[in-house]
């Protein structure tokens, strides 16, 4: 309420103080609406709010509170928050006039997120595709019908991955004078190795060329192996076509990451498909018809409705583990050191759990983060890290996630930065292929 102007000044003026100095504070009532599961989750919001004020652990401001992130201090002040928006079956882009398609112009970034590329070209986040975190994560459940927590953690992820931390800017592609370098390069999401990962849906590895770019013959694949299972981008073709593309890269790709980074932004990528992309009115149902619109020609198909209701981390974590418990073998975490050199890195994965596939997320960031900053980014870990402790540590707190409880310090590759990310010059798709 304070954040939103809706307190008197004295009374907001006591509120922050009270926050910033570590002090107990009244807790602010909670909508007469709220579920019983709702108060529980924001009253363990609130402790866990209270223990990261108590052991300086939000060095910077943020934090989590009522399910609303708080607004940052210091260095990020300047950082704007996501704010939840409404829920609810909707049709998208609707009838406003507000967000017809239109084409992106030679000067616009698009990079390999569909989504992300189908947001700007229907305009709920910057035309050009320089969004920022709360942008992002606003459309993410404007478009997508897709949770506060879900979203926010997603815009995060993006901004960590090649964007300016303390004005919160990030390019959906590569680098982009248009984004402010205040920390060191801003290398865009399409940066190999962060965001973007081997194992693609409809990009390729890295190493073969362009990663940004769309593979038609890539998506035409997936396609084949749908029509397998009555047309169905679900997670029984899913289970199919991620064991393939990972043996594909594990026995042709000598440089094949298949980290803890990639396991979780690759299985997320795939159980977003079945979860994002049907029709609201056909919640269970992700065909062709729904899901082709938004990879050949970013944009959003005909009649379409959002999900009627919020999809959650917790969520995203037991169709995780679902989609692997249902993989006909198990795609072993290691890394390719050289042709047929593949060295496991010992994470078994027959048996896991909602609550573990959630910490994969989790882990995807605050264990990897610090190998993939750049140089120049390395030298203000402290914002790196107050970030990461005010905007993404505080949804992961319910599931007990044990990286959350370790430093994130730059690792030995923060002075090695993978190449920037790559943005098409030709960055129109009609019907899978690229126009200029």
């Amino acid at each position: 309420m304070a954040e939103r102007g809706e307190l008197s000044p004295e009374d907001a003026a006591k509120f922050f103080a009270a926050r910033s100095e570590g002090e107990d504070f009244v807790k602010r009532d909670m909508d007469a609406h709220l579920t019983a599961e709702k108060r529980d989750e924001f009253a363990a919001q609130e402790q866990f709010y209270k223990r990261q004020i108590e052991t300086r652990d939000l060095p910077f401001g943020g934090g989590l509170l009522g399910g609303v992130l708080q607004p940052f201090l210091g260095p990020l002040i300047g950082l704007a928050v996501p704010t939840p928006q409404d829920f609810g079956l909707k049709e998208i882009p609707g009838d406003d006039g507000l967000h017809p398609y239109i084409a992106p112009k030679k000067t616009d970034v698009r990079g390999m997120c569909p989504t992300l590329n189908t947001m700007a070209n229907h305009g709920f986040i910057s035309r050009n595709g320089i969004t920022t975190f709360a942008e992002a994560a606003n459309a993410c459940q404007i478009t997508l019908g897709f949770a506060y927590d879900t979203c926010t953690f997603l815009s995060a992820l993006g901004l960590l991955s090649g964007g300016d931390l303390p004005s919160g800017k990030y390019s959906i592609g590569g680098a982009d004078s248009r984004v402010p370098n205040t920390l060191g390069p801003s290398l865009g999401i399409s940066r190999h190795g962060f965001f973007e990962v081997d194992n693609s849906i409809s990009r390729s590895d890295a190493f073969f060329g362009n990663q940004a770019d769309f593979r038609l013959d890539r998506f035409n694949r997936l396609v084949g192996i749908a029509n397998k299972y009555n047309g169905e981008f679900g997670n029984t073709a899913f289970a199919e076509e991620r064991v393939l593309v990972y043996n594909e890269a594990k026995n042709n790709n000598p440089e094949f990451d298949a980290g803890i980074r990639w396991l979780g932004v690759t299985t997320a990528e795939r159980v977003f498909i079945f979860r994002a992309l049907p029709n609201g009115t056909h919640p269970e149902l992700a065909d062709f018809r729904n899901v082709g619109p938004f990879y050949l020609n970013e944009t959003f198909p005909r009649e379409w409705f959002r999900r009627a209701t919020p999809y959650t981390l917790a969520s995203t974590g037991s169709d995780i583990a679902a989609l692997l418990a249902s993989s006909s073998e198990v795609t072993t975490p290691g890394q390719n050191q050289g042709q047929n050199n593949f060295v496991p890195l010992g994470i078994d994965l027959s048996n896991v759990s909602p609550n573990t596939a959630t910490c994969f997320l989790a882990s995807a960031v605050f264990d990897e983060t610090p190998g993939f900053i750049t140089p120049a980014l390395a030298q203000h870990a402290d914002i790196v890290n107050g970030f990461l402790a005010g905007a993404v540590k505080p949804f992961f707190a319910p599931f007990a996630c044990p990286i959350l409880s370790q430093d994130t310090k730059p690792g030995p590759n923060a002075g090695n930065p993978t190449a920037p990310g790559v943005s098409t010059t030709c960055n129109v798709l009609r019907n899978g292929k690229y126009t200029c």
